[in-house]
Order: C-alpha cells, then sequence, then structure tokens
C-alpha cells in the first residue's frame, strides 16, 4: 500500500508517515509552513496542485491530517477555519473518489457538547465552538463527496514528539524546567492520547479499508488538565527532567480563564470498534521516552 500524508510534518502526520513505513508500506507526506527531510510542498487550497501530486504519486491512501486545530484563533477567524477544515478536506476527498483512492479525514472529540462523555461512535455531535463546527462539517462533507467511505478517525488529547513542539506534554515540559507557573482548567476531561498509537492503529484501518467514524483515544477518558499534567511530571522526572525551584501548576475552572471559544468539558471518548490487542496502548512512560529521546 501506498500512503501520501497531507500534513506530514505534524505531529499526528508525522507519526502516521513513521508507522506506515515500519508497518513495511510506501509513504509520502507534505509540509505547507514546517518543512521535514523528504516531505514535499503542497498548498491543499490548491486543487490543481492536489490533483498533479495525486496523478504522480499514485497512492491508494490519502490521509489528510493537516487543518487548522487553534481553537481560540478559529473563534477569531470563522472563514479560515471552515476553508481549511471543511472546504480543503472535502475538495481533496472529490480529487481522491474521482481516482478511486481511499481518503481519512482526522476529526476531533470537540465535535460533542462534553455534557454527558465520554462519548462513543453512534453519541450525536453537537459542536460548541467555531474549531468544532468547522470540524464536524468537515467530517459530513467528507462523507458526502466519498459516498460514505472515507474513514473518520476521531482524536483527542495528542502529544508526541513533533518539531513544533507545542502539544500539551512540551508545554508542561517547558514549565516544569523553565520555572513557569502553568495554569490548567480544572474541569476538562479528555484522554491523553500518543500520537504514535494512533498512527499504529491508523495503519491496521487503512490496511482493512475501513469507512466512517472510529474513536481512537488512550485508555484514561475521565482525566482531567491537572492529572494528566501530573502523570507528564513524574514521567519527566523518571528520565531525568530537573523541576526548576518556582515551577508550580494552578487550576481554575475553565468559566474563570475567560477563553474566547467555549470548550466541551467532558469531551473525553470511548470506542465502539477499536479495542482488543491491535489496538493496545503504549505504556505511557515509553510515550515520554521516547519524546524525551527525539526531543533532545
Amino acid at each position: 500500500m501506498k500512503v501520501l500524508v497531507i500534513g506530514g510534518s505534524g505531529l499526528v502526520g508525522s507519526h502516521v508517515l513513521k508507522a506506515a513505513l515500519a508497518a513495511g508500506h510506501q509513504a509520502i507526506g507534505t509540509y505547507r509552513r514546517s518543512p521535514l527531510s523528504g516531505l514535499v510542498p503542497l498548498d491543499a487550497g490548491d486543487a490543481a496542485a492536489a490533483g498533479k501530486l495525486l496523478d504522480q504519486e499514485k497512492p491508494d491512501a490519502v490521509v489528510h491530517a493537516a487543518g487548522w486545530t487553534w481553537v481560540d484563533g478559529c473563534e477569531d477567524d470563522p472563514k479560515r477555519a471552515f476553508a481549511e477544515n471543511a472546504e480543503q478536506p472535502a475538495n481533496l476527498a472529490r480529487l481522491c473518489q474521482k481516482r478511486g483512492i481511499h481518503f481519512t479525514y482526522f476529526s476531533t472529540s470537540y465535535i460533542f457538547d462534553g455534557l454527558d462523555g465520554p462519548y462513543d461512535e453512534d453519541a450525536k455531535p453537537n459542536p460548541i465552538n467555531v474549531y468544532s463546527q468547522s470540524k464536524w462539517e468537515g467530517e459530513q462533507r467528507v462523507q458526502q463527496e466519498t459516498d460514505g467511505t472515507a474513514l473518520l478517525p476521531r482524536i483527542i488529547c495528542v502529544y508526541g514528539a513533533e518539531v513544533q513542539k507545542k502539544n500539551f506534554a512540551y508545554q508542561v515540559w517547558n514549565a516544569l524546567r523553565e520555572g513557569k507557573a502553568l495554569t490548567l482548567p480544572s474541569d476538562q476531561c479528555g484522554n491523553p492520547t500518543y500520537a504514535g498509537d494512533i498512527a499504529r492503529w491508523l495503519i491496521t484501518l487503512l490496511e482493512k479499508r475501513e469507512r466512517g467514524p472510529w474513536h481512537l483515544g488512550g485508555p484514561w477518558p475521565t482525566c482531567t488538565r491537572p492529572e494528566w499534567a501530573e502523570k507528564l511530571i513524574a514521567a519527566f522526572k523518571a528520565e531525568g527532567i530537573i523541576s526548576h525551584p518556582n515551577f508550580a501548576v494552578k487550576t481554575l475552572p475553565t468559566a474563570d480563564l475567560r477563553q474566547k471559544a467555549l470548550r466541551p468539558l467532558r469531551a473525553g471518548m470511548i470506542s465502539m470498534k477499536a479495542f482488543g490487542g491491535e489496538f493496545e496502548s503504549t505504556e505511557f512512560n515509553q510515550t515520554i521516552r521516547e519524546l524525551v529521546a527525539n526531543s533532545i
């Protein structure tokens, strides 16, 4: 199988490339702003360029791991949010459908309102901010363009080694070493999910040409941000990361953080599909060892 990853320089996309190669498949990735060795440039909004790349590479599967994930930024610029999270993926899905290429669109647990999570694949979406609305529209438009054959993995609280070093694990690591105060919401819950696990699970789904929504989350759907930070701190210290004496963790209810976009509080996910030996999670401290080893 030959896999083309749109957004191959990002957190999820880079791990999908590694997992595809490790499983013995061919893989090629694209980038827009963050070039990495072996990746090819692509503006996903340029349909002509995307079509040309598809015809040149002739992949069996295209994985859309790009998009705009800054939740508060999306609130300020809905036009960009819907362009990057709905319109562009739908256009790519249409191009793939015409060529008989299996299409995957990464979505998010944020499409749920967080009132009664954790959620399984049969739960009814009810997005409460611009980011989640754009992702839910992206899901629907992609499925329309592919006659329901697209794969829609929904993910949450993703961490792992990445070039940009911006996910939550890095935020905790940097604050720990630099002696910064880390202010966290006390009432937001979700599964910490290792990007390497998502990538491995996805390759299994691609090999089976699965379709529709799949919840790909770690084993702790009710984990709060302070609990996650505590677990990360312990794992970093076990790897020899020294805590700065001024480091501190503060917690506040989400309402007191005054974030621009509403957040679903109980957004954790459970899966009715992805369980058993093929979907086992990597032991947490091992994921941190891999992150540290790839980031120093």
